[in-house]
């Protein structure tokens, strides 16, 4: 983002904005944020309110942005609840970021004068027509889109002066060859290492397992042990792709296509021909002269590639003799095209012919026949699209009866089953997350799990899974979703509780071993009185390598070994539960010289820029009084 800016404060400050005026107009309409609610604020940030509406807005237009990139995968996120929930949470939190930066640009005393602001609106492609800025279309857009050009303006003009913060802050940071040269050693850094692994299995022998430890741990991790909600459910599916293989399509009717369609399967003629031409857009006496010299010189045996070479105004064709290569009816200007068709073998040279681009004189070279596909050649490819076409027709009439049939007899399925030549398919209950692939578009999980559906235990509408492909559901049955008892998870509870126990065991051995070390034994002597295994591989580089990458991690967090103190060391806690403790005996530096491209320079600078940004706003939120008072999401959401 901030790379953007960083070219906005370059010179394409329009494009930054644009961008904001076009992403606001293209969804839904921006014209909300300056509306007013009676609801509560959706939170507040040092007093000033975020409202409903505003929140809506920004949550509709990130959904469409999501789905617009996303597709069907946004459509399966957006069904988990967990997702929706952090999702409406990221969108408030921007709000609240952009309100932090509108009071600090207030702060500021950042404006934009009414001169930039007309000539950013006027420069704006959305307010013009065919290049040049027309009134009448901006009052159009405007309005369209719920604004009043005074709201416009005032809109605008708070994002280019917000925007003014931005390109200030990225425009200013820069990177240094010495900073760059620095991060480079940095990164090539290596370092010798040796590290002993605890394992948490080793010490699962030691806990002690009782009634209250299950109980505490059931109770703190009760959201781990939920059954999640559950529907079991009847369908019918009505697709064209089904219905075309019961088609039945006679040789008469593939005839009867084949000739009511000849035109798909023929080729027109083609010529190649070559040509002379003196420009002249106007009527002109001496070069249609000149023209009329060349042609008698072609009739009296001069040669075309010749002359064409040496007299023809078309470079690009002249070097090559005049060869324009094949032409088709309905491409060239229509007089050269006439005279170019009336020409009866090649060889053979047209008179002077007039076009808009002067005087011609052509030569055709040569005559590729039209061409036409025999029936027996395109018999199946007919046979196909015919089916195909059918099943479409029948497809939208089988439609229209399944959703009369499942509405009028909303109880069953079976009825609207059978007007429509299909079956009820059953399926056994499932999750969202477990739901089967029939079923896993979007709008029919949606449908499946909304409360109103599934409390109102009616058929559902017909429902467009893929073009030419249909559904309607019912539920049959319905679990919501239930937290298990601790007898059902008992023996998982317990597995649960050992693994950890176990993991805090082999922390504190590691503590223990640890504080041996800082005591002044040797880390070799420690891991060996410990019966651990102590593994040391050398040079090992910051990034990549066969080690566990938190080990690799802490390994480039601790200080350089000195001589007073040959190994720095610490303990630290493995994703897979186990302990460790890892030294660092040697530092080895990489010489870098190399001057750094400015590109990376660049790259550096932006970094720094997008990192001085992102702190920036941690500082403003830090010290903001925020209150957030987000609603729970409707069902709809």
């Amino acid at each position: 983002m901030l790379e953007k800016i960083r070219e906005g404060s370059q010179g394409m400050i329009a494009k930054v904005i644009l961008g904001f005026v076009i992403l606001t107009f293209a969804l839904a309409g921006v014209g909300s944020y300056l509306g007013n609610s009676s609801e509560l604020p959706v939170a507040t940030v040092n007093g000033d309110e975020i409202t409903k509406v505003q929140f809506d807005t920004a949550y509709q237009n990130e959904r469409a942005r999501m789905q617009q990139q996303f597709g069907e995968m946004f459509g399966m996120l957006s069904a988990d609840r967990n997702y929706m929930s952090n999702f409406r949470n990221s969108v408030l939190e921007k709000l609240i970021d952009e309100q932090l930066q509108r009071q600090l640009v207030a702060e500021l005393d950042l404006m934009v004068s009414d001169d930039v602001l007309r000539d950013t609106i006027r420069s704006l492609p959305e307010f013009q027509v065919e290049g040049v800025f027309n009134n009448d279309r901006y009052i159009a857009l405007l309005r369209q889109n719920g604004y009043e050009p005074n709201q416009f303006r005032d809109y605008l003009r708070a994002q280019m002066s917000a925007n003014q913060l931005v390109v200030g802050l990225a425009g200013s940071e820069f990177a240094t060859v010495s900073e760059m040269q620095l991060l480079s050693k940095l990164q090539q850094q290596s370092r010798d290492i040796q590290f002993a692994v605890l394992k948490a299995e080793d010490f699962a022998s030691a806990v002690e397992i009782n009634d209250q430890l299950l109980q505490d741990y059931y109770q703190i991790n009760a959201n781990q042990f939920v059954s999640p909600e559950t529907v079991s459910v009847d369908y019918v599916r009505l697709n064209a792709a089904d219905i075309a293989t019961d088609i039945q399509v006679t040789d008469a009717d593939l005839l009867a296509y084949y000739e009511a369609n000849l035109v798909r399967y023929q080729t027109e003629e083609r010529r190649r021909v070559s040509h002379i031409l003196l420009e002249s857009v106007e009527d002109n006496a001496e070069v249609e002269a000149k023209a009329q010299a060349l042609a008698e010189q072609l009739q009296q045996g001069a040669d075309f590639a010749e002359l064409a070479m040496k007299e023809s105004a078309d470079t690009f064709s002249a070097e090559k003799g005049g060869d324009l290569d094949f032409i088709e009816q309905g491409v060239m200007d229509a007089a050269f095209e006439k005279a170019a068709y009336a020409l009866a073998k090649a060889g053979d040279i047209s008179p002077v012919v007039k076009t808009e681009f002067g005087y011609h004189i052509i030569k055709l070279t040569e005559v590729q026949p039209g061409t036409v596909k025999s029936f027996t050649d395109v018999k199946e490819q007919i046979l196909a699209t015919v089916k195909s076409d059918k099943a479409a027709e029948k497809f939208i009439d089988l439609q229209q009866l399944l959703g009369e049939k499942s509405f009028e007899i909303a109880d069953s399925l079976q009825e609207a089953a059978e007007a429509v030549g299909s079956k009820v398919v059953s399926v056994p209950a499932f999750s969202r997350a477990t739901a089967p692939v029939e079923l896993t578009a979007p709008k029919v999980l949606e449908t499946l799990f909304s409360d109103d559906f599934i409390s109102a235990g009616v058929n559902s509408d017909v429902i467009e899974v893929a073009p030419q492909d249909v559904i309607v559901v019912r539920i049959n049955t319905h679990q919501p979703e239930t937290t298990k008892t601790l007898d059902e998870v008992k023996l998982q509870v317990q597995a649960a509780v050992v693994a950890t126990k176990s993991s805090e065991l082999a922390r504190a051995k590691a503590e223990s071993l640890f504080a041996e070390v800082t005591a002044g034994k040797s880390f070799s002597d420690v891991a060996a009185t410990a019966q651990l295994n102590l593994e040391t591989k050398v040079a090992v580089p910051r990034f990549g390598g066969d080690i566990d990458s938190d080990i690799r991690t802490k390994a480039f967090e601790l200080a350089k070994p000195t001589d007073a103190q040959p190994a720095t060391v610490a303990v630290l806690n493995l994703a897979s539960g186990d302990a460790a403790l890892v030294a660092v005996t040697k530092v080895t530096e990489s010489d870098v010289t190399d001057k750094p491209q400015l590109e990376q320079l660049q790259q550096f600078a932006d970094q720094k820029a997008q990192s001085s940004f992102g702190a920036l706003l941690a500082a403003l939120k830090a010290k903001a009084d925020i209150t957030r008072s987000l609603p729970e999401a409707a069902a709809d959401e």
